[in-house]
């Protein structure tokens, strides 16, 4: 598991590798075959350093993604058709943990909202990246395969008042 001590330990490693580098690199000139050595030795730590940065961050954002997307168990998008797509209604019920002040502790709760506009940003993340089956096929039409594209393109619509065809 990657901590952000890790990736602030690897990004200050990062920055030292390169500031040595560029000393290296200044005396190129003076030193000739050893300091080119010394050179393609940083340079070599400096590529392994950023992979692991790299590697460290996209763990990170994993785990942070798990933890938004933990609690979630349902999501389901009624839709209440309309005379085309912009005066299509549409309910979206989901199941997320919710602290329960009376109990004490989490418990899973039901929640709804009207349209996807409405929608909490987790549960719209859960629904893209999870759940994309349950997103209407109407709007997946707009952009087939691509749920995120899709709902995109059907929010933009929805705002301007009509779709691009």
């Amino acid at each position: 598991m990657t901590t952000t001590n890790d990736i602030a330990l690897i990004a200050t490693e990062v920055e030292t590798l390169e500031a040595d580098l560029l000393k290296v690199n200044a005396t190129i000139d003076l030193i000739g075959k050893p300091a080119i050595d010394a050179a393609n030795k940083i340079d070599t730590a400096l590529a392994d350093a950023k992979g692991r940065l790299g590697t460290a961050l996209g763990n990170q954002i994993e785990i942070e993604r798990g933890q938004r997307m933990r609690g979630f168990t349902n999501i389901s998008v009624e839709v209440r058709p309309g005379e085309n797509l912009i005066s299509t209604g549409f309910v979206i019920r989901y199941t997320q943990d919710t602290w329960d002040v009376a109990l004490g502790q989490t418990v899973p709760s039901e929640h709804k909202c009207n349209g996807f506009a409405a929608l909490a940003d987790n549960a719209y993340e859960y629904l893209v990246t999870i759940k994309p089956h349950a997103i209407p096929a109407v709007i997946m039409a707009l952009a087939p395969g691509e749920p995120e594209k899709a709902l995109s393109v059907y929010l933009q619509g929805k705002a301007r008042g009509y779709f691009k065809g």
